[in-house]
This record gives C-alpha cells, structure tokens and sequence, in this order.
C-alpha cells in the first residue's frame, strides 16, 4: 500500500456456469489483507432457474444475495 507501506495480498474470483435448460448462476468475491491483519471482503451471488419450474412458497426463479 503506497500511503501506509504495508504490505497487501488481494484474491478475486468471478465463477460462471449455464445449463442446456438456460439455468444460470455467478458468483463473484473479493479480499484484501494487509500485514496489519486488516481485512476488507465483498461478494455477491446470483441465480436463475427455468421460468416454468414450480416454485415452493417464499421461493423464486431468480435470486441475488
């Protein structure tokens, strides 16, 4: 880090997958250490399904979390 001169270690990742029924979900994160122990994290995921599939109550074809 320029301002503080610690050293930082960042991690990402951005996952993809589609299935042959048009189903579909992401995730992607991200982390950052430095050598003080401090942390920072994000993430967000998300998911939709077939829009013809029956749904259980308090259920959807798409979430995000």
């Amino acid at each position: 880090d320029i301002k503080t001169g610690l050293l930082n270690i960042e991690k990402t990742a951005d996952k993809w997958g589609k299935n042959g029924k048009n189903e579909e979900w992401q995730e992607k994160w991200w982390e950052r250490y430095d050598a003080s122990g401090f942390a920072e994290k994000w993430a967000h995921k998300w998911c939709c399904i077939d829009p013809f599939t029956p749904l259980k109550a308090g259920h959807a074809h798409v979430w995000h979390e």
